[in-house]
């Protein structure tokens, strides 16, 4: 792209890009083909309103896909209509959508699981879920001794 091409813009005010469905759309749309604006794909502003900060993430891509066959704007608006990728289950957008939605679950998961420590004394071992209370911890760490 360059300056003085027509851009479309994908904003959020009030969302942790990090967490955004518009940071996963904007991932699929790249995906698909669609390009960075390069002068300034992506902006975070922050701008406190009535005494509180307001964060808003503006992302800015091409109107359509670097080969033509899709506009942005169109797949913008099939990524958020359920029924649309119901019908087009085997459209790369839906595949997309499927793998970031994947992705999230995973991430998800990861986030709300304890890691396990492993305590091994001879030939026994122990597992103790960071998590553990301090009870259960005890006993497992009592399981290793003879």
């Amino acid at each position: 792209m360059q300056e003085g091409d027509k851009i479309c813009i994908v904003r959020e005010t009030g969302v942790d890009p990090l967490a955004s469905e518009n940071t996963m759309l904007v991932a699929a749309l790249v995906t698909m083909g669609v390009a960075f604006y390069d002068a300034q794909p992506y902006l975070e502003t922050r701008e406190i309103v009535n005494g509180e900060e307001r964060r808003t993430v503006t992302w800015c891509l091409a109107t359509k896909t670097a080969d033509g066959r899709f506009k942005t704007r169109e797949l913008i608006q099939w990524w958020r209509d359920a029924a649309w990728l119901a019908a087009n289950p085997e459209h790369p957008l839906a595949y997309a959508k499927k793998a970031v939605a994947n992705y999230q679950r995973l991430v998800d998961g990861v986030k709300s699981t304890a890691p396990i420590g492993i305590i091994r004394k001879g030939g026994k071992f122990a597992m103790i879920p960071f998590d553990a209370a301090p009870e259960r911890r005890q006993q497992l760490l009592d399981s290793l001794n003879p």
